[in-house]
């Protein structure tokens, strides 16, 4: 009996899976994928809203190319107020301006707000800033760039 209710419990773990992946599934319905905006990526009800919204932004800025890795999903772009150019010119300038992973999370009832260190050699302790609702919808990058003017003096 005992060798049964372990079986069943090893069965029932595997059967749950582990940690949601952080790629959107192939599976997604058209109008949910229409929505660039959107994240896709499932969500993992044993994580905190924080979590998912760093896996989320991380998705964003990575399938947007502002990291090394090439944007190849051009139905996921979403241009910025200022993207007045074709997307070859716009990827170009976005490539490698930021970390693929983000340095903070905060959530509010409202929105979450995720920053991403800048790559830029004379921009110390520069951020840009993701922005979504509550529930990973409306995922757009914040104009403009948020500066720590008390950086360098934690730095020395």
């Amino acid at each position: 009996m005992q060798r049964l209710l372990v079986l069943l419990l090893l069965a029932s773990a595997a059967a749950c899976g582990g940690a949601a992946r952080g790629t959107a599934p192939g599976h997604v319905a058209p109008w949910l994928r229409a929505d660039r905006q959107r994240c896709l990526i499932p969500r993992d009800l044993r994580e905190n809203m924080e979590a998912m919204a760093q896996r989320c932004a991380e998705a964003f800025v990575r399938e947007n190319g502002y990291t090394e890795a090439p944007a190849e999903d051009s139905t996921r772009w979403v241009r910025e107020l200022d993207d007045d150019v074709g997307w070859p010119w716009v990827l170009a300038r976005r490539s490698g301006t930021l970390a693929a992973h983000a340095s903070s999370v905060q959530c509010s009832m409202r929105e979450c707000v995720v920053l991403f260190p800048v790559h830029r050699p004379m921009l110390t302790c520069a951020y840009r800033a993701v922005r979504m609702t509550q529930v990973f919808t409306r995922i757009r990058m914040t104009p403009g760039g948020i500066r720590d003017i008390r950086c360098h003096e934690r730095q020395v």
